[in-house]
């Protein structure tokens, strides 16, 4: 493993394309799938390229790849193989093979499924769509505000169960992804941000023990604070309130509400829903999705760091002044490994500023 990295074929340690890889880019990114990029510089054989690592890696293929972190084995990304391209040079010196994939949320998105579901919470459906899928574990937080009667609305998909969880996910205030053990055994997450947990890295710029070289932060104020709007209840004909404030935990002093001037901006819903418990969900999801107005990226590596940094995780900066150190939730990590180093683009967002 002359990366520190392992790569496996249908949870099968491969050796083959372990010690071939040159490069390894792996990208989580919120709600997107994981994708990751291989290289292998090969060697023409029998006028053939590489024709072992061309089978063990063919379109299809779900491979894992795998990062050694303190003697232990961190499953980064596994799925299937989308894409090969290759490189031919004459007399073979030089002569490459490129690999791209995605995490097996690319499974969950190829069928169209038409699905009943006559009374639960989005919580359930979720749970119900995770687990039917290879022996996913479903680690799913409740929805007891988005509950579907019979006596209302059934529950219709008419979509893939991808789509069906991410549209679930979002108007909950939610997120899906997906995490693996090193033996390949899978996790659904369906869950809010968790703002409460203690940092897993701490990011220091500007001081004599720096950890990373430069900081960009990004704060844009002009999102709505807060939620106006109203439904009716047609069974009743009561008006149902949008009206809608958080309290998830903010990771600084001073809030988007704090910070946005006098007069807070607002933002009109009117979804379709049957009761409260709904349009109150819908009001909530939509203001988590606002809220988060300040967005940073940096740069480091596992050296510096002496771990890995995962997105769906916490981080404190140190060093950036009163405004910008602090907690950031991490939305998006690209991890580039080759023979010279392991580096992380991080990518970072805050809903509140101040220390």
């Amino acid at each position: 493993m002359g990366l520190d990295i392992l790569i496996s074929v249908d949870d099968t340690p491969n050796q083959n394309l372990t010690t071939q890889v040159s490069s390894v880019e792996v990208y989580e990114k919120m709600d997107q799938n994981t994708s990751y990029k291989l290289k292998f510089m090969v060697d023409i054989c029998d006028g053939d390229i590489a024709d072992q690592i061309q089978k063990d890696s063919s379109p299809g293929k779900i491979l894992s790849v795998l990062a050694k972190v303190h003697e232990n084995m961190v499953c980064l990304v596994k799925g299937p193989v989308a894409q090969q391209q290759a490189h031919l040079v004459h007399g073979g010196a030089g002569s490459w093979l490129h690999v791209e994939g995605e995490d097996n949320g690319h499974l969950m998105d190829r069928e169209t499924t038409f699905r009943q579901t006559p009374s639960g919470s989005d919580a359930d459906i979720a749970s119900s769509i995770i687990s039917s899928h290879n022996s996913m574990t479903a680690d799913v937080e409740p929805t007891p505000g988005s509950v579907h009667n019979e006596e209302n609305h059934t529950h219709i998909q008419r979509d893939t169960d991808l789509n069906m969880l991410r549209s679930l996910a979002r108007r909950n205030g939610y997120h899906f992804w997906i995490t693996w053990q090193p033996d390949g055994a899978a996790t659904g997450h369906f869950r809010s941000r968790d703002l409460d947990g203690t940092p897993a890295a701490t990011l220091i710029v500007n001081q004599e023990n720096y950890n990373i070289d430069s900081l960009r932060v990004t704060a844009d104020t002009h999102r709505p604070s807060q939620i106006v709007g109203s439904q009716l209840d047609l069974r009743t004909k009561q008006v149902i309130d949008g009206s809608q404030t958080l309290n998830d935990t903010p990771l600084g002093s001073s809030s988007l509400a704090d910070v946005s001037g006098p007069v807070p901006e607002s933002m009109h819903l009117a979804p379709t829903v049957d009761n409260s418990g709904a349009m109150q969900a819908r009001s909530r999801g939509a203001l988590r999705d606002a809220q988060w107005f300040i967005n940073a990226t940096c740069s480091t590596n596992i050296d510096r760091l002496c771990n890995i940094v995962r997105y769906h995780t916490i981080v404190e900066v140190q060093g950036a002044g009163n405004r910008y150190s602090g907690k950031y939730y991490v939305t998006g990590v690209k991890h580039i490994i080759d023979a010279s180093a392991y580096k992380m683009e991080l990518e970072l967002a805050r809903n509140a500023w101040g220390n």
